[in-house]
């Protein structure tokens, strides 16, 4: 009874607890570089809130609200938007620096400022570098001296001078050089954002919990983990790669909607014969919103596709870390439960953690869904 109260605790402390910690620790920066020559685009992708939070925009969840997870009109955060756009462009085109052969590129004004479907502020800025060379870019979006984040990591997916790939910026390496870059020495950077992706993505993580819950045995744990893990990375690298795009305002919503449908099928529906064909479906959705967050689009290339394979490593190994850890504990629970009351309990326990990740689903839905917010 004790052990019950404790993980009933520590889930509702998750519930409410993670959300309070979203953009305050940690933020993601997404920039895409394409030109040739003298002339190159680029498109960046931010937080709202954290940009709101630096030049005062309208529609900014506090992280000091209580849950933090407080919603917000989008058309609230677009006219804000709007009101402050030459502001929000010569930030970013200021914190985004571009330079061939150590001459740095003039960022033109009036970028393109818009609220994307994913929630995210996407900056679209033209520079122009009168030198020549081996393009650089160096990003301080959001860096130490803002004052906002404790960590940045900042994607940078390029096509310059016929030259693709991709590299990970954090605040010991603020600059990559288009052609410059070792794919190899990327991968523990993407590793750990794959990680850190899915452990601190709460969706996800309740996804695999609400799995869990309906796995009765070792073998069924290892056929919903092989059937999430092959959809997931079939979508990953498909809508990375720019062959498979589905907006993120119909991908977030059918997510949330998806560790619903798992939660309240452990207590609905004995029969678990159907169970693998729903997790690889479900699977294909939670790839999307794992290659929305990575944001590296555009055509393959060698250092592209070794960042996508290191980034999914590290979400399988969050993934089976999360399943080591939860899996033995559900077991432990259930083989201790050998008196009537104790079976009670945990037959109890067991539909409370359900109902609770079921309804955490369905709010999110219903927050992510733009036709009924």
């Amino acid at each position: 009874m004790r052990l019950l109260a404790l993980l009933a605790a520590l889930l509702v402390t998750f519930l409410t607890a993670a959300p309070a910690q979203a953009h305050v620790r940690a933020t993601s920066v997404a920039v895409d570089l394409r030109g040739h020559g003298g002339e190159v685009a680029a498109v960046v992708d931010v937080e709202y809130d954290v940009l709101g939070r630096l030049l005062s925009l309208d529609g900014v969840v506090s992280p000091d609200a209580d849950g933090g997870v407080a919603e917000v009109p989008a058309g609230v955060r677009r006219a804000s938007l709007d009101a402050h756009a030459g502001e929000v462009a010569a930030y970013v085109g200021g914190a985004l620096r571009l330079s061939r052969s150590s001459i740095g590129c003039a960022a033109q004004e009036g970028g393109r400022v818009e609220l994307t479907d994913s929630g995210a502020v996407r900056v679209a800025l033209a520079y122009e570098c009168a030198a020549s060379g081996a393009l650089t870019a160096r990003s301080d979006v959001f860096g130490a001296t803002d004052g906002l984040v404790d960590d940045v990591r900042t994607t940078v997916a390029y096509d310059v001078d016929g030259i693709r790939g991709s590299a990970l910026l954090d605040a010991a390496r603020t600059s990559v050089t288009v052609g410059h870059a070792d794919p190899l020495g990327e991968i523990p950077g993407f590793v750990l954002l794959g990680a850190e992706h899915l452990l601190f993505g709460l969706d996800h993580v309740l996804f695999l919990l609400a799995l869990l819950l309906g796995a009765k045995r070792l073998r069924d744990v290892v056929e919903v983990a092989t059937a999430f893990t092959v959809a997931h990375s079939v979508t990953l690298v498909l809508a990375a790669i720019g062959w498979v795009g589905v907006p993120g305002w119909i991908v977030e919503p059918l997510i949330a909607l998806s560790i619903a449908f798992v939660a309240l099928d452990n207590l609905l529906s004995p029969r678990t014969s159907h169970r693998l064909p729903v997790v690889f479906a479900f699977g294909l959705l939670h790839g999307l919103g794992f290659a929305g967050a990575l944001s590296v689009d555009g055509p393959a290339s060698v250092s592209m596709l070794v960042n996508l394979v290191s980034f999914n490593v590290g979400i399988e190994i969050a993934q089976l870390a999360i399943i080591a850890v939860a899996f033995p504990a559900l077991l432990f629970l259930r083989r201790a439960a050998t008196g009537p009351v104790a079976a009670r309990a945990l037959m109890l326990g067991t539909v409370g953690a359900a109902v609770a990740v079921a309804g955490a689903g369905l709010v999110w839905f219903v927050e992510r869904s733009p036709l009924l917010t």
